[in-house]
């Protein structure tokens, strides 16, 4: 049996990459490979745990807080390389180890080559593969130079390195993308052609719904049956906008709206009452940089009078249950949701979208760029928060426009009453079918592992 090492910071997790490392493992085991998962500490599920890929380590923290924008807790630029080589040293040695004892056929690498979270561990993977020859592919979900906090390197040792090492070119080095708009953008930097392998679901298994182990759901957050669910299923960071829905939530509040569905009953079955009220879902994790954009979301939505539950730490990716707690699949939370908002104003692709579509629920969705070049063309129903933003002077806050707010609201209430949701989110289902399941997965995991 031919045997794949897939790497990652993290896996086993909620989070985008972690999600498609998950579907890529269970693919390759049903087309015949033995997969093992390598990632940093954090990670649920790895078969190999190197602690220093983790991208919250104070070390880890320390480069790329020096790497980008300005240099600003070293004296020189040598003494940060100097620190960059030393931490690929431990991280090589540790994942030579690794391949000596499994010898792998085939290394598939998520993101380590392409982000500026941890430029150390490119360097790493780059002195491993050179110097072992073993036929890999790199998919890239992001790019550093596509992210404000990444794209603008402190000092020309940086810049340099970057040139050479994120991405590199190496003979048995393949690369892929999860977008056009991806591919286009490493070609025009660094002339490497990508595959380009999208998000993808299996649409042919169970649908979400609720069963025997989430019964509970609503119990355990203090949730009336009535209730009208506003699902945020991202992880918690700046760049999924979270901020952009806020308004929205506070005037779907309002009688004026929430008025609209008294007495009536939603798409799916859901009788609404003069009890009922609009309830926001943040069912995803805050990353550890993103606290504070946190709590800033949770004091606007307590001095706004917006319900809401901060579900995550009941939340994972898989179901779990123990005598001292249970914990919901992230999947559950789609079961119970009446409406997803996914206000990301950069995405790779777009994960929760196809889990949205997948679960047949409406999307409230900011178009992002990867949404306008890969994905609106298909023909998604939306209801569409525009594409446009701007900062709000006593928040700080990104905020859509007044017009935009109130027109959203609008859509959300038709939407949730008409009678020609259903159809139209099977549309949506059927669409996501065609250019995402998992045997498109199959079939482009296949040619890329076509010499293996």
């Amino acid at each position: 049996m031919k045997r794949v090492l897939i790497c990652h910071y993290r896996v086993g997790r909620t989070d985008g990459v972690s999600l498609e490392i998950t579907k890529r493992a269970s693919v390759l085991e049903e087309m015949g490979y033995k997969v093992y998962l390598l990632a940093g500490s954090g990670s649920d599920g790895a078969d190999f745990i190197i602690p220093e890929l983790d991208f919250d380590r104070p070390e880890v923290r320390k480069i790329a807080d020096n790497s980008f924008k300005t240099l600003k807790n070293y004296t020189s630029e040598q003494f940060l390389m100097e620190d960059i080589d030393h931490l690929a040293g431990i991280i090589a040695k540790k994942l030579k180890t690794i391949i000596e004892k499994i010898n792998p056929d085939f290394i598939l690498i998520h993101n380590i080559l392409s982000h500026g979270r941890h430029i150390a561990s490119a360097l790493a993977f780059y002195n491993v593969l050179q110097e072992s020859n073993i036929p890999s592919l790199a998919t890239h979900h992001d790019f550093f130079w596509e992210r404000d906090d990444f794209k603008e390197p402190s000092c020309k040792a940086v810049d340099q390195f970057l040139k050479k090492y994120v991405p590199p070119v190496l003979p048995g080095l393949e690369h892929a993308v999860i977008s056009t708009r991806a591919a286009a953008s490493l070609f025009k930097r660094s002339s490497i052609d990508a595959v380009v392998i999208p998000d993808t679901l299996d649409f042919t298994m169970a649908p979400w719904e609720k069963d025997e182990f989430n019964k509970d759901f609503l119990k355990t957050f203090d949730l009336s049956e009535n209730d009208i669910l506003v699902l945020q299923a991202t992880r918690i960071v700046r760049r999924k906008g979270i901020e952009l829905i806020l308004p929205i939530l506070e005037k779907l509040n309002d009688k004026k709206y929430l008025g609209q569905l008294y007495g009536k009953q939603l798409y799916n079955g859901k009788r609404i009452t003069e009890t009922s009220k609009f309830v926001y879902l943040i069912a995803g994790y805050a990353e550890q940089e993103a606290e504070e954009y946190l709590q800033a979301i949770i004091s606007y939505l307590e001095e706004s009078n917006i319900p809401y539950r901060n579900i995550q730490s009941k939340i994972s990716a898989e179901r779990e249950l123990d005598k001292s707690e249970k914990k919901f699949s992230i999947f559950d939370t789609y079961a119970y949701a009446d409406i997803v908002s996914y206000p990301s104003l950069f995405e790779g692709w777009g994960n929760q979208f196809i889990e949205a579509v997948f679960a047949r629920k409406p999307v409230m969705i900011y178009e992002y760029p990867v949404f306008k070049t890969d994905i609106k063309s298909k023909g998604y129903e939306v209801i569409s928060l525009g594409s446009d933003s701007h900062i709000n002077s006593q928040t700080g806050f990104l905020k859509l426009s007044n017009d935009i707010i109130e027109s959203v609201c609008s859509n959300v209430v038709e939407t949730l009453l008409s009678s020609e949701t259903s159809e139209k989110l099977g549309k949506n289902f059927k669409i996501a079918e065609e250019n995402n399941s998992r045997d498109t997965l199959k079939v482009l995991m296949g040619k890329s592992m076509v010499h293996v």
